[in-house]
């Protein structure tokens, strides 16, 4: 039951656990049939379904009329990496997304949230490889664009700063790769220049509606 809850489907959980409760090294397929009493069917579907998750593998038996199933040494790191892939395919995929609905739309506002979360997963199961020199110059970048409160273009933005255009090329991706650098804000980049933005989910319609009524309401100087 913990293993279906994990998104295994049900026969191929009662296989994995299983083999991982069998006193043997390792099943045949005749074993699990007789263990779980299940088809022999069910049993070689769930097998296929195991190996290509890379839980699963196959030895042959001693005789060498039969196989023998088994789960692998490193079975929860190859899981694990699995995840870690799939997290990092859908942030590029949501990211891909932004930038077809535009990040205004509210399909842009739920692709950037899930590509936030998703964003943020992927690293921290990744392990986090930013050094501090890293986060000083992304913070940098973000500060300068603030400033310029303009778009500038990546030579602009590395003249003003005194850097080599390599250096904030780094930054810049550096802050597309890690959003939550710059939240509240977000990097923009159209036309080979870049800008930081509010982030659209930030303030709903009614909170961005009222501000603005706010600025109309001032007097012009």
């Amino acid at each position: 039951m913990l293993l279906s809850g994990t998104g295994l489907q049900r026969m191929a959980s009662r296989v994995l656990a299983g083999l991982l409760t069998a006193e043997a090294d390792g099943l045949t397929a005749a074993d699990l049939v007789k263990r779980l009493q299940v088809s022999p069917a069910s049993v070689s579907k769930s097998i296929g379904y195991l190996e290509t998750m890379e839980l699963v593998g196959r030895t042959s038996d001693p005789g060498g009329r039969r196989e023998r199933y088994t789960v692998h040494e490193d079975a929860w790191l190859r899981a694990w990496q699995a995840d870690t892939k799939a997290h990092a395919n859908v942030t590029e995929a949501t990211r891909r997304g932004i930038e077809l609905f535009g990040a205004d739309t509210p399909a842009g506002v739920r692709l950037t949230q899930m590509n936030h979360f998703f964003a943020r997963l992927s690293e921290q199961m990744h392990g986090s490889s930013l050094t501090d020199a890293a986060v000083r110059d992304a913070l940098t970048v973000i500060a300068a664009l603030v400033y310029a409160a303009r778009a500038l273009t990546l030579d602009e933005l590395a003249t003003s700063l005194g850097w080599p255009p390599e250096r904030t090329a780094e930054a810049l991706d550096t802050i597309d790769r890690h959003p939550d650098l710059a939240d509240p804000l977000m990097l923009q980049a159209e036309g080979g220049t870049y800008t930081m933005e509010p982030r659209p989910d930030r303030l709903t319609a009614a909170q961005r509606e009222a501000l603005q009524a706010r600025l109309l309401e001032r007097p012009q100087p």
